[in-house]
C-alpha cells in the first residue's frame, strides 16, 4: 500500500507537465538556459540542461542531480511542479554560476535514474554515469573556460546517492558535494577513494524512505548507513575535527512541525568540511521556504521543513570552498 500510495503521488506531481517554449533557442555562450543540450559518451547521446551566466570565464560550475523518477525538468520546476531546486536559477543569475542538469536513464523499472554505488538498489540503471558527468564537466571547462577549482554536485535522494559517487570515483573532479536526504550505502559497488573532499549533507530523522537510523529503504532500494555513521566516514576521511559545532537554527516557520541543527565539523585535510543538516521532524523531502511541497506529496514523503532555503545552505557552503 505505501508503495501504490508513493506511485500516486510522483504521478500528482507530473499531470501538470508542460513542454517549455523553446522556439527561439540561445545562440552559443549567450546567458540562459540552453536547454536539452546532448554529448556523446561511448557511443550513446546523453542529455543535460545548461544555464549560463553573464560571464562564463572563472565562473564555478554547479551539478543538479534529479532523484529516481525525475528528470531534469522536473528538478527545474520546469513542469509546473513545485521544485527546491527552482532557487537555484536565482543563485546562478546573482553569482554568477553555471548550472549543469543532466538526466538519468532508464533502470531495469523503467524509472529515471542514476547508476549509484548502492549495488541492492531494485530499478538503478546500468549506464556509465560517472563517464558522463566526468565528460560534461570537461566539456564546461573546456567550452566556457570556467573554473576548474570550483566544481560542485548536489543530488537528492538518487541524485544525492550520485554525487557520493563521483565524490568517490572523481574526487579530483570536485570541489565539494551535497547529499539531500541520502545516506552511504552498505552494500557499495564503488570503491572508496581517500582524497579529502568538503561534504554537506541534510538528512530528515522521520524520513519513510531513506531511513535516519539506517537500514533497508523502501521500495527495496537499498540498505543505507545511519546518518550519523555517514557522516562519521566523512568526518574521518577528510579528517577533520571530531566534535562537531553544532547550531539549533530559527524555528520562523512553525507549521510545519520540523526544526534544523546544523552539526559542523572543521579544520579538515586541504581545509576540509563536513557539515550535517539534522533536520528534526523532517521528511523526504529538501527543506524550502519558497518552494513548498503539496499536501498529497507530503502525505507520502511526510513533512517538508520550511525553515531554510536548501539551495541557499548549499550554496553558502559550496562558494567558501
Amino acid at each position: 500500500m505505501k508503495n501504490m500510495l508513493f506511485y500516486l503521488a510522483l504521478i500528482a506531481l507530473t499531470v501538470s507537465c508542460h513542454k517549455d517554449d523553446d522556439s527561439n533557442p540561445l545562440s552559443p555562450g549567450e546567458q540562459g538556459w540552453h536547454k536539452n543540450q546532448t554529448i556523446d559518451v561511448s557511443g550513446t547521446s546523453r542529455n543535460y540542461h545548461m544555464y549560463l551566466p553573464e560571464n562564463v570565464t572563472n565562473a564555478p560550475i554547479v551539478i543538479l542531480l534529479h532523484g529516481n523518477r525525475s528528470n531534469k525538468d522536473e528538478i527545474m520546476g520546469f513542469t509546473n511542479v513545485k521544485a527546491p531546486y527552482k532557487v537555484w536559477e536565482n543563485i546562478a543569475l546573482q553569482e554568477n554560476v553555471i548550472l549543469i542538469v543532466p538526466d538519468g536513464t532508464n533502470g531495469s523499472s523503467d524509472h529515471r535514474g542514476w547508476n549509484d554505488c548502492r549495488n541492492d538498489a531494485n530499478g538503478n540503471p546500468d549506464a556509465n554515469d560517472v563517464l558522463f558527468i566526468d565528460k560534461l564537466i570537461d566539456f564546461v571547462l573546456n567550452e566556457h573556460q570556467a573554473d576548474a577549482s570550483k566544481v560542485f554536485a548536489v543530488g537528492t535522494s538518487n541524485g544525492g546517492h550520485m554525487a557520493m559517487r563521483l565524490a568517490q570515483e572523481i574526487p579530483d573532479k570536485l570541489t565539494a558535494f551535497a547529499a539531500i536526504v541520502a545516506s552511504n550505502p552498505v552494500n557499495s559497488q564503488c570503491t572508496n577513494a581517500t582524497l579529502p573532499i568538503s561534504a554537506l549533507f541534510m538528512n530528515g530523522t522521520e524520513d519513510p524512505i531513506n531511513p535516519y537510523d539506517g537500514g533497508e529503504m523502501a521500495s527495496n532500494r537499498g540498505e543505507v548507513f545511519s546518518g550519523q555513521e555517514t557522516i562519521d566516514y566523512w568526518v574521518n576521511r577528510n579528517q577533520t575535527d571530531t566534535t562537531p559545532t553544532v547550531t539549533d537554527l530559527a524555528d520562523t516557520d512553525t507549521s510545519d512541525n520540523s526544526t534544523v541543527k546544523k552539526h559542523l565539523y572543521i579544520n579538515g585535510a586541504n581545509n576540509t568540511e563536513v557539515v550535517f543538516y539534522e533536520v528534526i521532524g523532517g521528511g523526504h523531502t529538501e527543506p524550502s521556504i519558497s518552494e513548498r511541497y503539496s499536501n498529497v506529496f507530503k502525505a507520502i514523503v511526510k513533512e517538508q521543513n520550511g525553515d531554510i532555503e536548501m539551495a541557499t545552505e548549499v550554496w553558502n557552503f559550496f562558494k567558501n570552498k
